[in-house]
């Protein structure tokens, strides 16, 4: 009767339904059709700025005046479902005021909530509690498995964990994805298990997040040089500017790995440096790959042109830099041995 008057109080109106936008509204809908004797317990309910109410027997009868102030989508939801069953309940509370600068102060309180971002769904998945618990081995380091929590941070290196899920998946064969899609690997159940596995240790995650950092830090080395850039480090810094380089060059690296280490490696999720209690030094190891894989970043250019879009101009791309890499293995044997020795490719 009212449409989005009813909501005139609100910061939104109801945002639709759909399976990749507003998934919330969709789940909440598929709780009203299949579990309604359970909505109630589900649901947080609505909140309602109310002129007056009557009450008859302990209970709420009628409502003068309404505006819902949180609960908008929830509201958007029930109303998009076309039947309801009889044992369908929704929890609500009415709040009466006449002070404008109370009502004002009411409504943005009531929607200053925390959002609920996927990976906070994962945060007590197995994998997270099992990787965490295995981070507990090198207290210098902090990663929360998805779990938000700013007070055990402090003078840690702290582990994104939508950088470490990006990290990881570009290493394992899809910076496209990495970089365009960061919250669908922790939304999507199947890029989800993909990364985060039973194959999966702290040990590998240190591995491969010490390579985004390196390059985090070249290209800030880079930036820092200023006039006294040369005009190839100018060209490396112009392509680490580019979007989607970074996830870009990781996997790159990834694809040279055999060539940098000069040996078959039988599995990738296996690689891990053989100490891993100093991570500025294992930084420091990724740097001098670095140093020798950058001069040749024009073979990575074409997968980056107008953004890092297609997966199979990145493959080509990468395995481009790998021929070129290995054409020279032999002049480079004596600079990559020492990465060579700092690796464990059989943990």
């Amino acid at each position: 009767m009212y449409k989005d008057d009813l909501f005139s109080g609100n910061p939104r109106n109801y945002l639709g339904a759909g399976k990749r936008k507003n998934k919330i509204n969709l789940g909440i809908m598929d709780t009203v059709q299949e579990q309604p004797e359970n909505f109630w317990a589900y649901n947080n309910g609505l909140t309602a700025l109310v002129n007056d109410y009557e009450i008859d027997d302990d209970n709420i009868t009628k409502v003068h005046g309404i505006t819902i102030i949180n609960g908008a989508q929830s509201t958007g939801a029930i109303g998009a479902v076309e039947s309801l069953k009889e044992d369908f309940l929704v929890p609500i509370r009415f709040i009466v005021c006449s002070d404008p600068k109370i009502i004002e102060e009411i409504i943005n309180n009531n929607n200053k909530q925390n959002e609920i971002l996927p990976s906070d769904l994962r945060s007590n998945d197995k994998q997270q509690v099992r990787l965490r618990k295995e981070f507990e081995k090198y207290p210098q380091l902090y990663y929360s498995g998805g779990r938000r929590d700013s007070t055990r941070v402090r003078n840690k290196e702290v582990f994104d964990p939508y950088l470490v899920a990006q990290t990881l998946l570009a290493f394992h064969g899809d910076c496209v994805t990495a970089y365009n899609s960061k919250k669908l690997i922790w939304d999507e159940d199947k890029e989800y298990t993909n990364i985060f596995s039973d194959q999966l240790t702290a040990e590998h995650i240190i591995f491969v997040y010490s390579l985004g950092r390196a390059i985090d830090e070249f290209k800030i080395n880079l930036k820092n040089k200023k006039e006294q850039r040369t005009d190839i480090e100018d060209d490396e810094l112009n392509f680490l500017s580019k979007r989607g380089s970074k996830m870009l060059l990781i996997s790159a690296v990834s694809t040279c790995m055999e060539s940098l280490l000069g040996k078959k490696i039988l599995d990738s999720w296996r690689l891990v440096f053989k100490d891993n209690k100093n991570f500025d030094k294992l930084v420091e190891e990724w740097k001098a790959i670095l140093d020798v894989l950058m001069p040749w970043h024009s073979t990575l250019e074409s997968a980056i042109v107008s953004g890092l879009k297609s997966k199979e101009a990145t493959q080509n791309a990468a395995k481009q830099l790998r021929a070129t890499l290995t054409s020279f293995s032999s002049m480079y044997a004596q600079q990559l041995k020492p990465f060579s020795d700092s690796i464990n490719t059989d943990m």
